[in-house]
C-alpha cells in the first residue's frame, strides 16, 4: 500500500499519480485506458484489457520425505492458483524414482502436464482457463456426483454386487480431483475481482462461502467412497431388515444434500430448513439399525455399523452445507 494525495485541476476535477512499479508489473503503457468505479466504499482503477498476471512456486524435491509430502506440496501450490509449478532437486540431479512420484501426482490433479521435463527439474503447467468455470456449475456437479456414488453403493448393498460397490468407490476417488479444481477456483477467484465478475460472482463474501460449502461437499464424497469400500468388502449378505433401514437413510440423506445444495446456489431459506428438520430422522434410523439383531462374524458387523456411521456422516455434512446457505443469504 503506498499513500497519494489528491491533486485539484485548474478544471475542477481532481487526479492521483500512482506508484511507476505498478505501472510496469501490469504491463501497461502512457495512453493506455483504465477503468475507474466505486466499490463499496473503495475507488477501483482497472485496467481496461489486463494482461493475465500467471503465478508460480518452485518446491525442492529433496526436502520432502516421499510421496504423501509431494502430493500436497504439489495440489497446494495447484489450489493456490499456480500457473507454474517447478519442482527441482537442490542436489541438481533428480532420481528417477522423483520422476515416477510427481507423474503419480498429477494423476489426482485436474488440467496440470508435464512442460518441461530435465535432469534437475520438472515443471508443471495449469491448462485451465478459470474463466471458463462456473463455481456454482462446478458445485452441482460434484454434489450430483457424490449422491450417485452414495445410491451405487447402497444399490450394490440390496443386491450383493461387489463389483458395482468397487466402481462406486473408484469413481468416488476420481471425483477429487473436481474437488482440488473447485477449490482453485475459489482461490484465484478470491483474489481477482474481475474473475469473480466472469464467474458471477457478486462480492468476496459469496466466494467464502462457496469455498466452505466446497469444504462440506468434500466430506460427503468421501463417505460416499468409503460407503462403496465398506460395500466392497462385504463377505456376507446383511439381512433384508438391515438393507431396509440403509435404503430409508440413504434417501433421506440424499433429499437433505439436494436441498442443502438448492438452499446454497438459490438462497432458498426454506430448502435450509427442511434441511434441519430430515436429521432427527436420520438420527433414528441410525439408532435402529443398530438395534437390529445380528448374525454376521465380527468384520462384517464392524463394516456394517461403517456404513450406517458414514450415511449419517453424509446427513450432518448437508446440514452443513444448508448452515452454509443461511450465512450466504444473510451475508
Amino acid at each position: 500500500m503506498q499513500v497519494r494525495k489528491i491533486q485539484a485541476t485548474a478544471g475542477g476535477t481532481f487526479m492521483i499519480t500512482v506508484p511507476k512499479e505498478w505501472v510496469e508489473k501490469l504491463q501497461l503503457k502512457k495512453g493506455d485506458l483504465v477503468s475507474t468505479e466505486i466499490d463499496e466504499g473503495n475507488l477501483v482503477i482497472t485496467p481496461t484489457a489486463p494482461k493475465h498476471m500467471g503465478h508460480s512456486r518452485t518446491i525442492d524435491i529433496d526436502q520432502l520425505k516421499d510421496q504423501r509430502f509431494l502430493d500436497l506440496s504439489i495440489t497446494a501450490s495447484y489450489i493456490q492458483g499456480n500457473d507454474v509449478t517447478k519442482i527441482f532437486s537442490s542436489s541438481n540431479k533428480m532420481q528417477p524414482h522423483h520422476k515416477q512420484m510427481i507423474r503419480k501426482t498429477l494423476e489426482g490433479i485436474m488440467g496440470v502436464e508435464v512442460s518441461e521435463d530435465y535432469a534437475d527439474h520438472v515443471e508443471l503447467m495449469n491448462l485451465i482457463d478459470p474463466a471458463k468455470f462456473s463455481l456454482t456449475d462446478t458445485i452441482q456437479r460434484f454434489s450430483a456426483n457424490s449422491a450417485a456414488v452414495l445410491g451405487d453403493a447402497v444399490t450394490a448393498l440390496d443386491r450383493g454386487d461387489a463389483t458395482l460397490a468397487e466402481d462406486a468407490r473408484s469413481r468416488g476417488a476420481e471425483s477429487f480431483k473436481l474437488y482440488t479444481l473447485m477449490m482453485r477456483l475459489a482461490f484465484q477467484a478470491a483474489k481477482s475481482r474481475q474473475l469473480r465478475e466472469e464467474m458471477k460472482l457478486a462480492d468476496i463474501s459469496q466466494v467464502i462461502v462457496m469455498t466452505i460449502a466446497t469444504r462440506e461437499l468434500s466430506r460427503i464424497a468421501y463417505y460416499a467412497m468409503w460407503i462403496g469400500q465398506h460395500v466392497a468388502a462385504l463377505t456376507q449378505r446383511p439381512d433384508r431388515n438391515f438393507v431396509s433401514v440403509v435404503q430409508r437413510m440413504s434417501k433421506t440423506t440424499a433429499d437433505m444434500q439436494e436441498l442443502a445444495v438448492k438452499a446454497l446456489l438459490s438462497k432458498d431459506i426454506v430448502s435450509a430448513s427442511a434441511v434441519f428438520q430430515k436429521m432427527p430422522q436420520v438420527r433414528q434410523l441410525y439408532e435402529s439399525g443398530y438395534k437390529l439383531p445380528t448374525a454376521y462374524d465380527d468384520k462384517n458387523a464392524y463394516r456394517l455399523s461403517l456404513i450406517l456411521r458414514d450415511i449419517r456422516g453424509i446427513a450432518g455434512y448437508a446440514v452443513a452445507l444448508a448452515d452454509d446457505a443461511v450465512l450466504g443469504i444473510f451475508a
